[in-house]
């Protein structure tokens, strides 16, 4: 089974890895995924490069 990857995790990547207090660590990740989510509901796709491409895809309703 995967795991999934949160964002207190990315934070305390960027903090061991880059040095950044743990706060502006946060920050920076929050702004990330705020640039992400801002691009994708304006209807455009995000690539990150030697990651993946992201885009928004429209899927027909499931009964719950």
């Amino acid at each position: 089974m995967s795991k999934t990857l949160t964002r207190a995790e990315l934070s305390n990547a960027v903090y061991r890895e880059i040095g950044l207090s743990l706060s502006e660590s946060t920050n920076l990740v929050d702004a990330v995924l705020e640039e992400i989510s801002s691009a994708l509901a304006e209807g455009n796709s995000v690539k990150l490069s030697s990651f993946g491409t992201f885009k928004l895809r429209r899927k027909k309703e499931r009964i719950g």
